[in-house]
């Protein structure tokens, strides 16, 4: 019997690799391709399989992909944001043993609960000034074993804390060689190891892929992507904008990014032919990714609503894109094209999943229409 038990659970553990191998998952059921989250995924397994982790100092609940709390943009801090920071704090404060056996009990899933915190304190530090959330955000990395995450996903929050302390004046190096002192040498070595980087290499926008945005909450962070990117309008505020209209739809938003290009593949037909030349007119480009609702759809994980937002030298650029925007027939995804003044947005509906059809048709899209264009003309 225990011999069969033993067999059963380390089959279960090779089914866990090699799905993590072809996929890298995160809370909201995003898919990436990820072989440092598969090495992750086989620790953890690891770690179970010992059983002498011992109970969770962590919250039993997590921040909710579906209200938005994962989004750097606009966070609002919550009951959740308290506990984590009072945890951080008696991790701090206690002895080296007991932090090994706090870092030991915390689960896979629960370190990404840590990271996004580290993330939301990194936004909470640039709107109050204050380091202190600086402070419970390294530590909240020290609570984590590198080994049982993507370490990329360490470095990210590391560079997100690091621009909040250079930004209030703080003495970021230093921070992050305290941080060292309670964290395990892995982590440690992250920690010591981006101090070392050439500013180039800590510099948010341009290494990271996250730019500061105003927002009526304060100061948040918004994805940057690296395409040339010289708007007049704020395609900032007006990528929010459409995010918050596609909230109030049927999906969620998971990416608002600015200095993205319009993928001409959407556009491309043999009634297009001048489509290359017209698109060389975007002065500059924004783009709002929406995951479906979990009550809209059986197969709701497959679905996706992207929009795609460009600036153009002219408003017959943007007129030009919108035309081939009609000419296109696509049959697998939905597809609409809105045009305002020198502003062209493109809305596809899509699913990604073999033999599962989208969610949304051509129709369906239009919806769309009116309250995206008034979104436009604001600008």
């Amino acid at each position: 019997m225990k011999v069969a038990v033993i067999i059963a659970v380390a089959v279960g553990t090779l089914l866990v690799i090699l799905i993590a191998v072809m996929m890298r998952r995160r809370g909201k059921g995003e898919v990436y391709l990820g072989e440092e989250y598969a090495k992750a995924e086989l620790a953890e397994q690891q770690r179970k399989l010992k059983g002498d982790g011992g109970k969770s100092p962590m919250p039993a609940v997590k921040y909710d992909f579906w209200r938005g709390e994962e989004s750097l943009i606009s966070p609002v801090k919550n009951s959740l944001d308290s506990e984590l920071t009072e945890l951080c704090q008696r991790f701090a404060q206690s002895d080296e043993k007991v932090r090994a056996k706090m870092r030991t009990s915390i689960s896979l899933e629960e370190f990404y609960t840590l990271l996004s915190f580290s993330n939301r304190s990194a936004v909470f530090a640039l709107r109050e000034q204050n380091v202190n959330w600086v402070s419970n955000g390294l530590r909240a990395i020290a609570m984590i074993e590198a080994e049982r995450t993507d370490f990329r996903d360490i470095l990210m929050s590391l560079s997100l804390l690091y621009h909040s302390a250079k930004r209030i004046g703080a003495d970021a190096n230093q921070l992050f060689r305290d941080t060292a002192k309670l964290s395990e040498p892995n982590v440690a070595t992250l920690l010591t190891g981006f101090i070392s980087r050439p500013p180039e290499e800590k510099d948010l926008r341009t290494s990271w892929g996250y730019d500061e945005v105003e927002t009526a909450a304060g100061i948040g962070f918004i994805r940057w992507g690296f395409e040339e990117y010289h708007p007049t309008y704020d395609l900032k505020k007006i990528a929010i904008d459409i995010a918050a209209t596609v909230a109030k739809d049927k999906y969620q938003p998971s990416s608002v990014e600015v200095a993205v290009d319009l993928p001409s593949v959407w556009l491309e037909s043999p009634e297009n032919p001048s489509l290359k030349s017209v698109l060389k007119k975007v002065r500059a480009g924004a783009s709002v990714q929406g995951d479906l609702r979990p009550n809209e759809h059986p197969s709701h994980k497959s679905q996706v609503l992207m929009v795609f937002l460009v600036e153009m030298e002219d408003s017959r650029a943007a007129q030009e894109l919108l035309v081939m925007s009609r000419n296109k027939r696509p049959t697998k995804h939905a597809m609409l094209g809105v045009s305002e003044g020198r502003l062209f947005c493109l809305l596809i509906g899509e699913s990604f999943e073999q033999g599962v059809p989208s969610f949304e048709t051509s129709e369906s899209l239009q919806r769309f229409s009116a309250v995206m264009t008034e979104v436009l003309k604001r600008y």
